[in-house]
């Protein structure tokens, strides 16, 4: 079930950054930026929230795989050394 809506809610952040560089197209983001086109921000710069924000689905995608395939065993914790 939660591994279901994890998918659906990967693919609607992924498609969000997709989308989102068509609105530098836009009459309103041009007056701002300048000569600026799909994908390309002219003037003006893509902020680290964007790209943090494809890190994070980037790190959605990888990660599972990840622990599906981590090692298994487990270590007992050491003792803690006694000071007095």
């Amino acid at each position: 079930m939660y591994t279901r809506q994890q998918i659906i809610k990967l693919f609607i952040m992924a498609a969000g950054l997709l989308v989102y560089p068509f609105g530098l197209n836009s009459s309103l983001v041009r007056s701002f930026c300048g000569d600026s086109d799909i994908y390309y921000a002219g003037e003006c710069q893509i902020g680290w929230g964007y790209m943090l924000a494809i890190v994070g689905v980037m790190l959605t995608v990888f990660l599972p795989f990840f622990a599906k395939y981590a090692p298994k065993e487990q270590l007992s914790p050491t003792p803690l050394p006694t000071l007095l």
